[in-house]
C-alpha cells in the first residue's frame, strides 16, 4: 500500500511544470494518497507515524533536491519485449527515466530495498535496454525511501549477460513452481490482501512460458 501512494506522489510530481515542482505540491500529493492506507495495516501505531514521517522526508529530499528542467522520457511506461535468448516475451515498466546527454538515467523509488534486490535490478534493466533500446543507460539509481539512501549503479556488458543468466532461471522455476514454492509460507499467504491477484500472476506467468 505505501510502495503504491509512493508511485502516485511520483507520478504526479514528474508530471509538474518545472515552475510547479515545489516541496508544497509534494505534500499536497501525500495527503492526498496516504488517506487510503488505516493504521490498522501496521504493526502498531508507531510503525504507522514513523513510515510516514520517513516516507515524507525522504520523498521530499529524493524529489526537490534537484530541479527537474525537462519532462522525462519515461514515466510509469510499460514495454513488451520479445527475448529470442530466452524464448519468451518480458515486460517491463520503467519509474522514472530522464535524459543525460547521449544516453538516459533510470531512476526507482522504493519503500524498502536489499543488496540482493538492486543488483537483480540492474541486471535486468540492463537486459532490456541493450535489447530493447540497443544501449545501457548511463546509470540506475535506486532510492530506499524508509532509509533515505539511494543506490547508484553504472551498467556494463557483464551485466546483460547476469541478467540473461537470471531471467533464465526465473523461466525455469515458472515451470516447475513446485522446487521454490514454500509450504511454510502459506499462513502467511493466507492472509495476505494480494492472496488472489499473486496467484493470478503466477498462472498467467505459466501459461505463457508454457506456450513458447
Amino acid at each position: 500500500m505505501v510502495q503504491v501512494v509512493v508511485n502516485q506522489v511520483v507520478s504526479r510530481y514528474y508530471k509538474l511544470p518545472p515552475k510547479s515542482q515545489t516541496t508544497k505540491k509534494v505534500l499536497e500529493f501525500i495527503d492526498d494518497h496516504w488517506s487510503a492506507i488505516e493504521v490498522r495495516q501496521f504493526e502498531s501505531k508507531i510503525h504507522y507515524y514513523k513510515t510516514l514521517a520517513n516516507i515524507t522526508a525522504h520523498l521530499l529530499q529524493c524529489l526537490t533536491t534537484e530541479r527537474i528542467e525537462n519532462p522525462p522520457l519515461f514515466l510509469y511506461e510499460k514495454f513488451n519485449m520479445n527475448m529470442d535468448e530466452l524464448g519468451t516475451e518480458l515486460s517491463l515498466t520503467f519509474e522514472v527515466a530522464e535524459w543525460s546527454g547521449n544516453s538516459f538515467i533510470i531512476k526507482k523509488y522504493l519503500v524498502d530495498t536489499d543488496e540482493e534486490m538492486n543488483l537483480l535490478f540492474n541486471n535486468m534493466i540492463s537486459v532490456f535496454c541493450e535489447k530493447a533500446f540497443g544501449q545501457l543507460p548511463e546509470r540506475i539509481e535506486i532510492y530506499s525511501l524508509m532509509e533515505g539512501k539511494k543506490e547508484t549503479f553504472i551498467p556494463t556488458k557483464k551485466d546483460v549477460s547476469g541478467g540473461l543468466e537470471y531471467l533464465n532461471m526465473i523461466k525455469n522455476l515458472l515451470q516447475e513452481p513446485k522446487k521454490y514454492l514454500k509450504m511454510d509460507s502459506l499462513a502467511v499467504c493466507k492472509s495476505c490482501s494480494h492472496q488472489k491477484r499473486c496467484y493470478e500472476g503466477i498462472n498467467i506467468n505459466q501459461e505463457r512460458f508454457s506456450s513458447q
